[in-house]
């Protein structure tokens, strides 16, 4: 009956890694509930039309990426040090999370939109889909991971932190905003760790009573968690993001 002590598993080493590297970031946390009926609207729309589906997370991404680029001063990334660097990116690179199996084992890893305020809906999916749908061995953009996964735990620590701590490319490896998503199950509100600026959480869409106009009506609710870097931008600046985020998903398609 007793314990057995095993080595840190090589598939999960690249979220050790991050994990390490995120705590030296100062989070704080906020939330809002989103009225997505318009949203499911244009979605049905749009398979009507096209029979494409697209994901609630390319609408997320989507619709984040449009708020940020109104504000190009949340756009950035801080480097801890004795004298602290920031940058400030002019593409925005959404991240997602993504669930794969790396020999059998169920891991967690994230894909990339690159400018993805300039993509529409169905670029978005497509470079979702290309993620979910690729064997993990055949995605270039899992070398570096793979790499990690490879050497002692010791020195993969120390270059991830080497790579992600020179400011020049790190949005192109973390993107400048991550959203994850656990809507595939019953869960609420989850604020996420994070190693950038914004990163957005997201839950399971809950039919709820809203009052509109005086009168209760029933309405799909989705909610959206913000884990943002208080080194990088204050909280007024942070909620007046996720509010606008929020405006810009209630009203799609109007």
């Amino acid at each position: 009956m007793g314990s057995e002590i095993l080595n840190y598993p090589n598939q999960r080493k690249h979220t050790y890694h991050f994990l390490d590297h995120a705590k030296e970031f100062s989070p704080v946390y906020l939330s809002v509930d989103v009225d997505v009926r318009n949203l499911q609207k244009s979605r049905d729309y749009i398979y009507t039309k096209t029979q494409t589906k697209i994901s609630y997370i390319a609408f997320i991404i989507k619709g984040i990426s449009e708020v940020l680029k109104k504000y190009p001063q949340a756009n950035v990334s801080v480097k801890e040090a004795f004298s602290p660097k920031m940058a400030v990116y002019n593409e925005i690179i959404a991240k997602f999370t993504l669930d794969k199996k790396i020999n059998k084992e169920r891991v967690v890893l994230t894909g990339k939109v690159f400018n993805s305020d300039s993509k529409s809906l169905e670029e978005i999916q497509n470079d979702i889909e290309y993620y979910k749908k690729t064997e993990f061995q055949e995605i270039e953009d899992f070398k570096p991971i793979k790499m990690l996964h490879s050497l002692p735990t010791w020195l993969g620590n120390i270059l991830y932190k080497m790579n992600v701590g020179n400011l020049k490319k790190r949005h192109n490896i973390q993107g400048t905003f991550t959203v994850t998503s656990l809507g595939h199950r019953p869960i609420k509100h989850f604020y996420p760790i994070t190693s950038a600026t914004l990163c957005f959480g997201v839950g399971a869409i809950e039919e709820k009573a809203k009052v509109i106009e005086s009168s209760i009506e029933i309405r799909p609710i989705l909610p959206v968690c913000l884990t943002f870097d208080h080194r990088a931008i204050d909280g007024a600046l942070a909620a007046d993001i996720l509010a606008e985020i929020k405006e810009q998903l209630e009203k799609w398609g109007d």
